[in-house]
């Protein structure tokens, strides 16, 4: 009996570690995957922001990073309403961006790496069509410089020593912490 138990948890464990673990396709190590819930779950904690500029006030919530399948980029997905004085109710829309990823060995956070506007909408058109182009595309750069700006990951709560990271890249749209002696 003990050793039915025993051959049963062995299978399940290397089956999960085999499924979770896989080898660097550049020959640096060994990689493991990062839930897209625990990045979520890390960046959720840090909004909603707001960002006070020139143009007016940003605030920034509900950013949501999803993985994209066959590319090395992350798709964001975040909300976003613009106030100033010429509309105090503000605008109301929705932003997308798609970015690599960056990791800091002082800190080690990964944070999203020069985040492109894809997508910018906004709910209410009849107001937005008041900005300039300039203020749209300001805005756009605004939002994802926030973004970039907050950590995503952090590999040392993962219990992962930072000194062994080799790499960090995105592919097939999951990313991977690449671990390497």
């Amino acid at each position: 009996m003990f050793k039915k138990i025993f051959t049963l948890v062995a299978v399940v464990a290397v089956t999960f570690f085999t499924s979770c673990v896989s080898v660097d396709p550049a020959g640096r190590g060994y990689s493991v995957a990062i839930p897209m819930g625990m990045i979520n779950s890390t960046l959720a904690n840090q909004f909603p922001v707001q960002e006070k500029r020139q143009l007016g006030t940003v605030t920034i919530s509900d950013p949501n990073i999803l993985g994209q399948q066959g590319t090395d980029k992350l798709g964001i997905g975040t909300s976003f309403k613009f106030t100033n004085f010429l509309v105090p109710n503000g605008i109301a829309g929705n932003l997308k961006l798609a970015s690599g990823v960056r990791f800091d060995p002082k800190t080690q956070n990964l944070y999203l790496a020069n985040p492109m506007v894809e997508e910018l909408k906004f709910h209410d058109f009849s107001l937005a069509k008041y900005l300039t182009n300039d203020m749209r595309q300001s805005l756009g750069v605004i939002i994802a410089e926030t973004i970039s700006k907050k950590p995503i990951y952090n590999i040392k709560k993962a219990g992962i020593g930072s000194g062994f990271v080799r790499g960090i890249d995105i592919r097939n749209g999951q990313v991977f912490v690449t671990f390497g002696l």
